[in-house]
């Protein structure tokens, strides 16, 4: 079947190809659709959890001390110079 997108070619173990091919017919979708679907799940899940581990490194905005607007235009006067 022709198609316009980009190919990767993949190696996989027996037991994974086994997985995705039960997965495939079960869904009736094509093998490399469902690699390039769980690919992109994981790259979602891996963005989530970057930010999830940069929302715990920035700690409770809540009890950090905030800045005016005044202070703020100040700071990034400052940094323009």
């Amino acid at each position: 079947m022709a198609t316009i997108e980009p190919r990767v070619n993949i190696a996989l173990d027996c037991a994974t190809l086994g997985i995705i091919k039960h997965i495939a017919n079960q869904t009736k979708q094509s093998v490399s659709k469902i690699c390039a679907e769980l690919i992109r799940k994981q790259i979602e899940y891996d963005e989530d959890a970057y930010y999830i581990n940069l929302i715990k490194q920035m700690g409770d905005i809540d009890q950090k001390p905030r800045i005016n607007s005044e202070e703020m235009q100040r700071r990034l006067d400052e940094l323009q110079d």
